[in-house]
């Protein structure tokens, strides 16, 4: 998991570049979902959310084959693109700034620090590095299973909500509401302390009252965590790690088939 985590610290950084362009150009929500991102595995991009131009509406994105910020406009075509290896993020972003005016978008802001942090990496301030291409396939393995599992899940609970990667923590993430009205979330997140590892986690919050943890069961690979500040199941990804894509996919179902399933008793 070290190079799986070493990537996804890397691709954090980088994608505030995204975050910034939702930030500036994308009517802003409440939730903070304007900023929010998403893996696109038929793309190979990280994307951000499309951003109307007098002309045509054009997405900030980040290819993840060259590691560039590419500008797709509403056919998907790359309109403009700023290398980033071997530069310094902010000469990166001074980049995108000088084009800004040629997709019909100001410049005014796009540079400016944004409202919430990110941890200080050790790395921030040197020049971004080319990621390792073996490493950069398991973070995609790893995210569009994330895609998946929030695709089961959302079906399952009969909802329709976007799964989305939210800039400040970095998961890929869910949160929805059941017919009783109690609140799922669920996602895949960073590497913490509390873990130990990239995992998934499940987490409900129920209209009234609170859940009674004292029946709960673990499964074959995922557990629960029940902190004073967070409580819900977990399946560490290094759990899944040697192990084939099928062998994978049954225990991520298995891991949601029955965590779900508990807080549906509840």
């Amino acid at each position: 998991m070290h190079n799986y985590t070493k990537t996804d610290i890397q691709l954090h950084w980088l994608s505030q570049i995204i975050a910034k362009a939702n930030r500036t150009f994308v009517p802003k929500e409440g939730d903070d979902s304007h900023t929010n991102l998403y893996f696109d595995a038929l793309g190979n991009r990280v994307m951000g959310r499309w951003i109307s131009t007098e002309d045509n509406a054009c997405v900030f994105t980040l290819n993840l084959a060259n590691q560039q910020v590419e500008v797709l406009n509403a056919q998907h075509q790359v309109v403009a693109a700023v290398e980033t290896i071997a530069k310094v993020r902010a000469q990166v972003e001074a980049e995108i700034s000088a084009l800004l005016p040629s997709l019909g978008l100001a410049t005014e802001g796009f540079t400016d620090e944004l409202h919430y942090e990110i941890p200080a990496y050790d790395f921030a301030d040197k020049p971004i590095p080319l990621l390792d291409a073996k490493s950069i396939e398991e973070w995609k393995h790893y995210r569009q299973l994330a895609n998946e599992a929030c695709s089961l899940l959302l079906g399952v609970a009969g909802v329709g909500e976007e799964i989305r990667i939210w800039p400040h923590h970095f998961d890929t993430g869910i949160y929805f509401k059941l017919i009783s009205k109690m609140g799922i979330g669920f996602g895949l997140a960073m590497e913490d302390a509390m873990a130990g590892a990239p995992y998934f986690y499940m987490s409900a919050y129920p209209a009234e009252g609170t859940i009674d943890y004292k029946n709960v069961q673990e499964g074959e690979a995922w557990r629960w965590e029940l902190g004073e500040y967070w409580k819900g199941a977990i399946l560490p990804i290094d759990q899944l790690e040697n192990k084939s894509m099928i062998e994978q996919q049954q225990l991520l179902k298995s891991y949601l088939r029955e965590a779900f399933g508990w807080f549906l008793r509840q």
